[in-house]
């Protein structure tokens, strides 16, 4: 069990980052996802009909351009930078830079909210869509109605016995910490919105750069043990 959760910990980590920007950015500026973008769709819906969490209509448009902008950056570092695993490190670690920029901005009173928000709209794009481009990473963190749906099979399979595979069981494991994960990032960013507003960010892009460091460290072993493999003598 140990070992499991230990092989998901990209999924945790990412899905609380994706869930501590959300919660942070939605509080601080009334009403604004920058990683859920599909949420702003509903809420230029309110907009549409006066309602007030739909008033930062400009900046809801705008997270999707941005957000856009960010996967094609992320996927232009796959393209680039070999081997994919490089790529992915890289990427991790110019979202963690993005986001710390946002949280010093804030922090020094460099600039506004909404610029601060619409950098890491972008760096969440970023995050996206390294998380697609690299399995290595884990399964997508942001499509958190799948992962609810995922959970919900994982309780209902234990409530009537039923016996699950290997595979379908690191699949409910994986379902159970993403959930866990999102909900924790979004206590926490909302927390760190009361105490510290947007400077809150810090955490986030620490977490991120551990989990570069740890991408980065197992990623080396591994191609230090396929290496060992491949010259070793072949048997008699």
């Amino acid at each position: 069990m140990l070992r499991l959760l230990a092989e998901k910990r990209n999924s945790l980590v990412l899905s609380f980052v994706s869930g501590f920007a959300d919660a942070l950015f939605f509080i601080q500026l009334g009403g604004l996802f920058v990683g859920l973008v599909t949420g702003n769709v509903v809420l230029i819906g309110l907009g549409l009909v006066g309602d007030e969490k739909g008033g930062l209509r400009d900046l809801q448009l705008l997270t999707f351009p941005l957000f856009m902008a960010g996967a094609g950056l992320a996927a232009i570092m796959v393209a680039w930078v070999k081997p994919l695993a490089r790529a992915t490190v890289w990427t991790v670690v110019s979202v963690a830079a993005a986001l710390a920029a946002a949280a010093l901005l804030a922090l020094f009173g460099a600039g506004p909210g909404y610029a601060c928000a619409l950098l890491t709209v972008t760096a969440m794009g970023m995050l996206t869509a390294i998380n697609r481009l690299d399995a290595g990473l884990g399964p997508p963190f942001s499509l958190m109605t799948g992962n609810i749906a995922g959970l919900a099979i994982a309780v209902a399979r234990r409530l009537v016995g039923y016996k699950e595979e290997a595979h379908e069981w690191s699949q409910s494991v994986t379902s159970i910490i993403l959930v866990i994960g999102f909900v924790a990032g979004c206590a926490a960013g909302a927390l760190a919105q009361v105490m510290a507003g947007v400077a809150g960010m810090l955490v986030p892009a620490f977490l991120l750069l551990l989990t570069a460091l740890f991408y980065s460290t197992g990623s080396a072993q591994k191609s230090s043990r396929s290496a060992g493999a491949g010259n070793r003598p072949p048997s008699p």
